[in-house]
């Protein structure tokens, strides 16, 4: 079994990169768009919206890396895999906790409203959870290489650019018109089966293969996890990586929610006018992915990345401004240069760090640190909405009406500009501190690969 370039053929990698478009779609309706339609449409304040999901953020960190810990000890299930079977008994968890949500009524007391909220996000992401750090355990064993890895990745983007548009364009139309409450729920709802079909489409057609995990050794049980846990709060790359994607994600993670506030409270517009910048977003990155496989190959994916984010720092900025509708439109689009090589290069990261830490530890642990990592990086959409809620609240944000006071569209500009742009530059500061660079990728590379090779067959050293 040659290790250095996976034996799947290009269509089992299109239903591969398919998948996780399903928990995406949902997650861009949950995490991007739930707290307008909370806002306006239920009439829950920014405040309380706030401290649902400070609480919500509270959870995640308890059970992320117990999840994560619980899936990699699950053995192979010959006929069924490792990972697979977990991905498909958490798509129904996604999907009827996300309908859940949306059945809230404006006329409940505002507490009701906020602990209905809170149960349905705990229950939606233990579904996640399960879900994401499954796939990226599964990709991660499947794929070795991180020029693989990057290839897969932008086959995944492209192939999610449907769905994803759905998600985005849902939100962008409806939340910004005119529509009854009736019809929002009735469009989500088509959202999240549509979601669903694809989920349990793509998993059919994906297949684990045996031979990796003969003889494969992972952590196991919570003493082992304590120790695990120790070696990585010491570990440079792991910290480093940690901080950068804590920072980025949190920003890429939330941008979307002060979209539709951008879109409808100051530049006043709806319908098609807001899914336009959207659609632009989306142009970008068909045409940018090729050329992103060409630069990890090249410059390897930290480099290739610090750079290129440069980009979205200045597209946030530019919405600091009073700036015309098209000029938005730009400005979403040079933002999504440096998002295009983020959403490709993540992932393959991600995965050269799970293989470093496996040299130092001696055994593969994909959910465990992805569960861990979690832990750390969650929260960072949480602070993002936040700083967003209480920029709202103190601006004195009425969900009522499409036109605000100058005060809270000045508040809306700097959650959509100046500071997500302010936290990506720190982002980017620490990504390059990230010691696996180009050279570094391929040492460990052709190491794991000598590895697992010799453990599948049989020659590994006692």
């Amino acid at each position: 079994m040659d290790l250095s370039r996976s034996d799947y053929t290009l269509k089992e990698k299109i239903f591969i990169g398919l998948a996780p478009t399903s928990a995406g779609l949902v997650g861009i309706l949950v995490n991007s768009s739930f707290m307008k339609f909370y806002t306006d449409f239920i009439g829950l304040s920014p405040a309380w919206y706030g401290v649902v999901f400070t609480i919500f953020t509270i959870w995640n960190a308890i059970n992320d890396p117990i999840l994560g810990l619980w899936a990699d000890q699950r053995p192979y299930i010959e006929g069924k895999g490792k990972y697979i079977p977990i991905m498909r008994k958490s798509l129904p968890i996604l999907g009827l906790s996300t309908f859940a949500m949306l059945l809230a009524q404006p006329d409940w007391p505002e507490l009701l409203m906020a602990i209905y909220l809170l149960i349905g996000l705990i229950i939606w992401e233990a579904g996640q959870t399960l879900f994401n750090v499954s796939f990226r355990a599964f990709h991660i064993n499947a794929f070795i290489s991180m020029d693989e890895r990057t290839e897969v990745q932008v086959i995944q983007n492209y192939i999610g650019m449907i769905p994803v548009f759905i998600g985005g364009m849902i939100p962008a139309w409806f939340l910004t018109g005119s529509f009854k409450l009736k019809t929002i729920v009735l469009i989500y709802t088509g959202g999240v089966v549509i979601s669903m079909f694809i989920g349990y489409l793509s998993i059919r057609f994906m297949e684990e293969r045996p031979e990796f995990y003969k003889n494969l050794e992972v952590t196991k049980g919570i003493k082992e996890l304590w120790i695990l846990l120790k070696s990585l709060i010491v570990d440079r790359s792991f910290l480093l990586f940690v901080i950068a994607f804590f920072i980025i994600n949190g920003v890429a993670g939330s941008y979307f929610t002060a979209y539709l506030y951008y879109m409808d409270n100051v530049l006043l517009v709806s319908g098609i006018w807001s899914v336009i910048p959207d659609v632009g977003t989306g142009i970008v990155q068909m045409i940018f992915y090729p050329a992103v496989i060409w630069l990890v190959t090249k410059y390897g994916g930290r480099d290739s990345l610090s750079s290129f984010l440069i980009f979205a720092v200045a597209g946030h900025l530019i919405l600091t401004f009073n700036i015309s509708y098209w000029a938005a439109v730009a400005a979403y689009m040079i933002m999504f240069v440096g998002y295009a090589v983020l959403y490709s290069t993540n992932g393959p990261l991600e995965g050269i760090l799970v293989d470093h830490l496996e040299l130092k530890t001696g055994k593969r642990q994909p959910g465990v640190v992805r569960g861990l990592m979690s832990v750390i990086m969650t929260p960072s959409i949480t602070i993002q909405t936040l700083i967003f809620s209480s920029l709202l609240t103190t601006s004195g944000y009425d969900g009522s009406v499409k036109e605000q006071t100058a005060e809270v569209v000045r508040a809306i500009r700097l959650g959509a500009g100046a500071i997500p742009a302010a936290f990506l530059i720190l982002g980017i500061i620490a990504l390059r501190f990230f010691p696996i660079g180009k050279k570094e990728e391929l040492r460990i590379q052709k190491e794991i690969t000598e590895k697992h090779h010799s453990r599948i067959n049989g020659t590994e050293a006692e």
